[in-house]
């Protein structure tokens, strides 16, 4: 009996989890998934209400016999996913993320990591320009741009030059790579590092051997909170 009202107890838990992911845990679940994938919480849900239902009305004769104490081990394990999203929602893809997870090349140059585009479509956000200057940089080539993005700068980077980026995501935070632009800036300007900035100015496109790279003249720069929605699309 103990053992069934564990098991009911779990799978309550687990429900009523997803559902707040899905309605007031917005803001935490963007975090974690791409937010085009909410479909697939909603059939855990379903799932999880159908073995609940089963759970509660079945007879349950033979989980009646059994011993809580070997089964609880398994049970327990099921809530570390629960633990570990208390930590999950705070953590955040930083400038030390940054620089373990972007590309090099042979000759030690920053290349962008660029998935396929066309997996998600075109994203309708208005704050996402970023994206749009990854997706066809030669046509916002010399008109003035306003991108808000993370800074990272690096001693292995030209003299007066930081980089701007923001992480991309095909299905969750787990698979996220940053793409970036260079930031252009004067002697007198000091970027700081690890910051969230709004940064105006001119584009321009450095071109090395076949490769393009978007970069911003910085006119502007201004450091702003973190945006609600965090990644490129």
């Amino acid at each position: 009996m103990i053992l069934r009202l564990f098991n009911i107890a779990l799978l309550s838990l687990w429900a009523v989890f997803l559902l707040w992911l899905l309605t007031y845990g917005k803001g935490d679940l963007i975090r974690l998934l791409h937010p085009r994938l909410w479909w697939v919480l909603c059939i855990a849900v379903v799932v999880l209400v159908f073995f609940l239902v089963s759970l509660i009305f079945s007879r349950g004769d033979s989980m009646n016999n059994k011993s809580i104490l070997p089964e609880l081990p398994g049970l327990l394990i099921l809530l570390v996913p629960l633990f570990y999203f208390s930590i999950a929602r705070d953590a955040r893809l930083d400038a030390t993320t940054f620089h373990n997870r972007i590309i090099k090349n042979d000759n030690g140059v920053y290349q962008n990591n660029m998935p396929n585009f066309e997996i998600f479509g075109l994203s309708k956000s208005p704050d996402m320009l970023f994206s749009k200057i990854l997706r066809e940089p030669v046509k916002y080539e010399n008109q003035n741009v306003e991108i808000v993005c993370q800074s990272f700068v690096n001693e292995e980077l030209p003299e007066n030059t930081a980089m701007c980026y923001r992480y991309m995501i095909t299905c969750c935070a787990a698979d996220a790579l940053p793409a970036f632009v260079f930031l252009s800036h004067s002697k007198e300007q000091v970027i700081e590092n690890n910051k969230w900035v709004k940064v105006k100015g001119p584009l321009t496109i450095i071109r090395n051997n076949e490769m393009e790279f978007p970069s911003v003249e910085t006119k502007s720069i201004e450091y702003v909170e973190e945006p609600s929605f965090p990644w490129a699309m």
